[in-house]
Parts: C-alpha cells; structure tokens; sequence
C-alpha cells in the first residue's frame, strides 16, 4: 500500500533516517521529513503541509507539548513516545486537528497497527501547513 503525497514529520532524536519506523513510513508511501527539536519542527511545519506528526516526549530544547498546542485544529494526528526501561509506548495527541490525551497509550505493536490504519485512511489531496500567525515558538 503506498500513498504518495502523505508526509510525516518524526521529531526527536531517536526517530531518524535510519530507523524502523522511518523504513516502514516509507515503504507505506509516507514521505518523511525529521527534526531533531522543537525548534527545527516548528521551521518543517511551517515550509510544508504535514499529515502526521511522531515524536519524542522531551526535545534538547524543551517538552513537546508545547509544539502539540499549535497542531491543534489543523488537521493532522500526532503521537508521543514514551521511552520505558527497553521499548516504548505511544500515546495518542492530536487525532485529525482534535485533542485525545487521555486515551491509553499503545504498545509498538499496536502503533504500528495504528499507523497503518491511519496511512489507510490518509486521503491523496489538499494538506494544511501551520498558520503563519502560530509559527513562533516560545
């Protein structure tokens, strides 16, 4: 299944080129783009229009919530990672411009299921960038 034009953002240290996720992004058709902190996410949502954003917990520069606030009606989904002992879980943010903190967090193997469905359900078509007004990062 590949569905050309669906980019992805993944943001944080360990999500990187070389990744799994990033490999298997791909290979759904994601086009990818990677920030190591907030502040380079901010620049990539800004230059381009995003479907969904992965990333880290704790950026160097600060928590990613923050950056969370300003996807909010926009629509694209979001995910956090959560680094515990040898994994991770993910918790779902933001799921189409809505808040959804507060729904349990998923293992690995249902993120991937997760993000398979939302590759499934990502519509070939018009994507928002970040509004200009929102483009500052306290």
């Amino acid at each position: 299944m590949k569905l050309y034009g669906s980019i992805v953002l993944l943001v944080g240290q360990h999500l990187h080129r070389a990744s799994a996720l990033a490999d298997r992004l791909h290979r759904w058709g994601f086009q990818s783009h990677f920030a190591r902190d907030m502040r380079a996410a901010s620049d990539v949502l800004n230059a381009r229009p995003v479907n969904l954003v992965l990333r880290n917990t704790y950026l160097s520069d600060g928590s990613s919530f923050a950056l969370l606030l300003e996807l909010v009606g926009l629509p694209i989904s979001a995910f956090l990672c959560f680094t515990v002992e040898k994994g991770c879980f993910w918790l779902p943010a933001i799921d189409g411009g809505m808040r959804c903190l507060g729904l349990p967090a998923l293992t690995p193997s249902e993120f991937a299921s997760a993000l398979k469905q939302k590759a499934q359900g990502l519509a070939v078509g018009p994507r928002h960038s970040k509004p200009a007004a929102s483009a500052e990062v306290a």
